[in-house]
This record gives structure tokens, C-alpha cells and sequence, in this order.
């Protein structure tokens, strides 16, 4: 497994997903409407990302196991920060910047899978 355009992509629309995160939850104060925006726009690109994973006949196990990997340790951590937010529970100020960890650790755990897979397929 190779990096090629669309792992740049990716991770150039995740960082930019991210920074409008932040614009909007700087512009609104309202971290729940920036959290579901982060979310649903990281669903999205991961189902247009899935769709060019098959267009070019890629192996879509490494995407599955770039998925799991990634949504095991970070999507109880969007669940409980939602749903901190959605209950009106005021989050410390330190926690309200939580995505910024998760959507790191999520790059950083991708990274990791595409670089053993990568490592695997040179040895």
C-alpha cells in the first residue's frame, strides 16, 4: 500500500474540517452545532473517501482496518463530548477542545496502519 493523491486528500480536508471546527465554534460559542459540523462532514469524507478506495482498486481491507482503528479508541470520545454538550453540561474550558486531541490521534493511528502496511508490502 502506497500514499498516493487521496491519503494527501484525505488528510488535507480533515485538517481543514478541523480548522472550520474551530472558526465556528470561535465565531458561535456554541461547541455542540461545531462538533456535529466536524462530525457529519468526517462521515461524509469518509464515505467519498471509501467510494475512490474502490474506484481505483485499492485494497479495501487496509481502508476497514484504518477505520476500526481509528473509531475504536475516538468515537466513544465524540460520543461522550456530545453528549456532555447536547445534556447542557458545561464542559472545563481545557475539554472543550477535545476534537483537536481526537481528529490528531485519528491521523496519527491512520498513519500508523498505512505505514506497517506499507513496511509489510516492501519486506
Amino acid at each position: 500500500m502506497n500514499i498516493q493523491k487521496q491519503d494527501v486528500i484525505s488528510v488535507i480536508i480533515t485538517l481543514l474540517l478541523l480548522a472550520i471546527w474551530y472558526g465556528t465554534l470561535i465565531m458561535f460559542n456554541y461547541p455542540l452545532i461545531s462538533a456535529l459540523i466536524l462530525w457529519i462532514g468526517m462521515i461524509v469524507l469518509s464515505i467519498i473517501y471509501y467510494y475512490f478506495y474502490k474506484k481505483a482498486k485499492r485494497n479495501t481491507k487496509v481502508f476497514k482496518i484504518r477505520f476500526i482503528v481509528s473509531a475504536i479508541p475516538i468515537y466513544p470520545v465524540l460520543i461522550y463530548y456530545i453528549y456532555s454538550i447536547s445534556i447542557g453540561e458545561d464542559l472545563p474550558k481545557n475539554l472543550i477542545l477535545i476534537p483537536f486531541i481526537v481528529v490528531f490521534a485519528m491521523l496519527i493511528l491512520n498513519a500508523l496502519v498505512v505505514f506497517y502496511y506499507n513496511s509489510k508490502n516492501l519486506s
